[in-house]
């Protein structure tokens, strides 16, 4: 019985079953335009982690809607160690001649890590 009852123990405050905190903190810290060529600007976004340690390749996905419409969406992404940042840039590009036109962003990194708040960014940029 005695037995019974330590292996019940060692079982329930085994690692295996505990919940770690995920060691990484992804945050969503600018989104900006590249510098024309031939006409034509697309945007950058950067993503740090400010966690204690590396966020594993494919455990984030990033997504970048402008003016409501999706252009980007990186589901590949890679390692970005801890204090480290990393640029990601949108395949979809504007007419750069369109002075004074509003580009609304919203850029979203999908993770588990335990800080939300910091997981999403929103502005306007104005060509």
């Amino acid at each position: 019985m005695k037995w019974k009852f330590l292996i019940v123990c060692f079982i329930a405050t085994s690692p295996l079953f505990a919940q770690d905190e995920i060691p990484y903190d992804l945050e969503a810290v600018e989104v900006m335009l590249d510098a024309e060529v031939n006409g034509y600007r697309s945007f950058k976004y950067a993503i740090k982690n400010n966690g204690p340690e590396a966020a594993p390749a494919g455990s984030y996905r990033v997504f970048l809607k402008v003016n409501g419409k999706m252009i980007s969406f990186d589901t590949k992404t890679s390692t970005i160690d801890a204090g480290k940042s990393i640029i990601y840039s949108s395949g979809e590009k504007f007419r750069a001649n369109q002075p004074g036109k509003k580009l609304k962003y919203r850029l979203i990194i999908n993770t588990k890590d335990n800080k939300k708040s910091n997981n999403k960014l929103k502005g306007e940029i104005i060509l």
